[in-house]
């Protein structure tokens, strides 16, 4: 099992400089941000700066790369088809970045629609079904991330969303940490959202005065050694791909390159115990 790192708390740096050094670092797995705010958003990569992009992935030893837009994919009415827009355009770009002939893989929350559950999940599969179609046509498998907060919050929400989209291009970015806040068990978790798990996120996190507080793994209480165990015993083999979040990465004074390292590290030395 592969430990990755995504680039989204990696806003300011160059790509080509990023993807070496992580190498150095020892990560074997990189997903690459595709927000507008970032370097590589799409429509700042032209067919050549992908070319170079997709070759310097592949020289360096990476997995086949994850592509990362977080977009409101479920918003409707006037706005929709400029998302769409978007959505595609994110798709092109990961599609771009995989190796060979493989699909590639974009993640996004599902944004642009509020509302309780059972108000919206029926929404939800109409929506993720035109988006999954609309991803096919790219060869890119759309993962979908739950949320702490969101509507789509609990590992049971996940197992009834993919039931009910049934669609072969629309799977689950499991991120473990936004069903850790909420005291969700570890085993179900992996065990009701395995079945549909093509990408990941790694990280810890609590919740303080009812508000979440992410933390970087191994920081918090998530048992590490058990997580790897449980994915690999679920038959998880995608890479295991830390995410700092923005509470992390936007605070003052926060630097790169010594929180990829104190992650790897705490990754590395789980997966290691964990006999993976």
């Amino acid at each position: 099992m592969k430990i990755g790192y995504g680039t989204y708390g990696m806003q300011t740096e160059n790509i080509f400089h990023i993807l070496p050094r992580l190498r150095d670092i020892g990560y074997e797995a990189v997903e690459i941000n595709a927000g507008d705010d970032w370097p590589t958003a799409p429509h700042k990569l032209d067919a050549g700066s992908r070319e170079a992009l997709a070759k310097t992935i592949e020289d360096l030893g990476f997995e086949s790369p994850v592509a990362m837009a977080l977009l409101p994919i479920c918003t409707q009415g006037d706005e929709r088809p400029a998302i769409l827009e978007k959505f595609d355009a994110a798709c092109i770009l990961a599609r771009d970045l995989a190796h060979g002939n493989a699909p590639g893989i974009l993640v996004s929350t599902l944004g642009g629609l509020t509302g309780a559950w059972n108000a919206v999940k029926h929404t939800y599969c109409e929506q993720l079904a035109e988006l999954g179609d609309r991803a096919a046509a790219h060869n890119v498998i759309l993962a979908v991330e739950p949320h702490a907060g969101h509507p789509l919050d609990t590992p049971h929400k996940v197992d009834w969303l993919m039931r009910h989209t049934d669609r072969d291009h629309v799977k689950v970015n499991f991120d473990i940490s936004h069903f850790h806040v909420d005291h969700f068990d570890l085993q179900t978790s992996v065990d009701l959202c395995a079945p549909y798990t093509v990408s990941t996120h790694i990280k810890d996190g609590h919740r303080a005065h009812g508000k979440v507080r992410y933390q970087l793994p191994g920081e918090g209480n998530l048992d590490l050694v058990a997580y790897f165990k449980a994915m690999a015993a679920a038959g998880i083999a995608v890479p295991i791909t830390v995410e700092v979040t923005a509470q992390i990465w936007k605070s003052p004074n926060y630097d790169p390159w010594p929180v990829a390292e104190r992650c790897f590290n705490a990754l590395d030395s789980a997966r290691r115990e964990a006999g993976i």
